[in-house]
């Protein structure tokens, strides 16, 4: 299941958010979530201002391949983006893989919204794209366990990923989902 060059998605709307590509217009917001220390916890750390903008080009460069790269989660009743969702490459044990993720300001956890923009996108992801998906978890954060739970991924195994160990956690998509 490749899924190089293939168009940007469609923007998806869940009851209570939107799931659509980075824009430019979007920068602002993710270099103020990107180098705030609540936002990325359980990440290597906060970015500086110019690491945040090279993360965020990332996005926009990355939007493009598949369709269902990192984009923002944006809650409709008040327009503001509250975090992003989707995937990424990484190399992994000699193979390149897709990583799926998602991270929202801290304002935004709890409420259901990594799962529900989470099934939104893997459904789009699932009419294009066969294979396996990998979930990288910070042992400690037990809500993004939760949540990869509901969304049909299944404890792989722990491993050490760019020098932390982390659980690891996979999902097949096969043309379907969710998986039932």
């Amino acid at each position: 299941g490749d899924c190089d060059n293939l168009p940007p998605g469609p923007a998806m709307l869940t009851p209570r958010l939107e799931v659509r590509p980075a824009t430019e217009s979007d920068r602002p917001r993710f270099v103020q979530l990107l180098c705030d220390e609540e936002f990325m916890v359980f990440s290597s750390g906060v970015l500086t201002p110019d690491a945040a903008h090279d993360r965020f080009d990332g996005m926009l460069t990355r939007g493009a391949e598949p369709t269902f790269a990192k984009q923002p989660v944006i809650e409709r009743s008040t327009g503001i983006i509250v975090g992003y969702v989707g995937v990424d490459w990484f190399d992994f044990e000699g193979r390149r893989r897709l990583e799926f993720g998602y991270r929202l300001a801290s304002e935004a956890r709890g409420l259901g919204y990594a799962t529900e923009a989470s099934r939104a996108l893997l459904a789009t992801a699932a009419q294009t794209y066969r294979g396996e998906i990998l979930a990288i978890i910070d042992p400690t954060n037990r809500p993004s366990q939760n949540v990869a739970s509901k969304l049909g991924f299944s404890f792989w195994k722990q491993a050490i990923v760019a020098g932390y160990v982390d659980k690891l956690y996979r999902l097949r998509i096969d043309g379907r989902y969710p998986v039932n």
